[in-house]
């Protein structure tokens, strides 16, 4: 079904989230009116978290919504766009801002994808400079996946779990937008690096770690079979001297 190496995680594929009977209401054109949980305390706990950590929770809930339509849709581009957001959040060059053509996402299946994918990119993109999209990317991927998934207390307690373990392991970092006028040094604004693994319960998950299993994520990756990802070539040409690589301090 995947035309890419990238799988989703075990802890979620374990999950029971698909039937081909969908549980929830669905309109193309009013759907943000059904949504309803309140996200008050999501936010005030992910103010301490660092924006890569914020990103890496986003394409989380994006996985969660994507891999509950994993039995009633064999569109490859999702998981593609999640791969390559996993790529971006390592180093944010290694794909680009996604557009996906709304006219052949419609419905209670296709609709949700694009949305999800929609408000994902701003998270991924641009959240450096304005905290209103990482706030809105957030808001909008919990309001969906709480409203389609058919296990509503299974997605609350990882929520819970994994929000409290970033604000342990990847706090927010001191930023200050006047030391950086000229964005020479946004990724090193954005936080230490973020390993998937973090997202995993039964993983005994340690930011010193990080760095090790983001390069395995990057060289598990084979551009060829996405098309969101740009070549070695290509990133070298931007100036990454090591593609889907990450170099680790010995």
């Amino acid at each position: 079904m995947v035309n890419s190496v990238y799988t989703i995680p075990a802890y979620l594929s374990e999950e029971n989230l698909c039937s081909p009977i969908l549980k929830y209401q669905w309109d193309d054109l009013t759907v943000a009116k059904v949504f309803k949980h309140d996200s008050d305390i999501l936010f005030e706990k992910l103010d301490n978290v660092s924006l890569r950590g914020k990103i890496a929770l986003g394409i989380g809930i994006y996985e969660w919504i994507v891999w509950g339509f994993h039995h009633v849709s064999d569109d490859p581009v999702p998981y593609q766009i999640a791969e390559a957001a996993w790529c971006s959040n390592i180093l944010n060059i290694y794909s680009g801002d996604i557009e996906l053509n709304k006219k052949n996402y419609s419905g209670p299946i296709r609709r949700p994808l694009w949305l999800a994918n929609t408000w994902l990119m701003p998270l991924i993109y641009y959240s450096d400079d304005s905290q209103a999209e990482w706030q809105s990317g957030i808001y909008v991927l919990y309001q969906l996946a709480m409203h389609i998934t058919p296990k509503v207390e299974s997605l609350e307690e990882w929520l819970s779990l994994i929000i409290d373990r970033l604000v342990k392991t990847h706090p927010a970092p001191e930023d200050n937008l006047f030391n950086d006028l000229f964005n020479e040094h946004r990724e090193e604004r954005r936080g230490p690096l973020v390993a998937r693994e973090v997202l995993d319960p039964s993983f005994d998950y340690r930011p010193e770690q990080a760095p090790a299993m983001c390069d395995q994520f990057l060289r598990s990756v084979d551009y060829t079979k996405n098309s969101f990802l740009r070549s070695p070539k290509e990133l070298i040409e931007l100036g990454v001297e090591y593609p889907y690589q990450v170099l680790i301090d010995e």
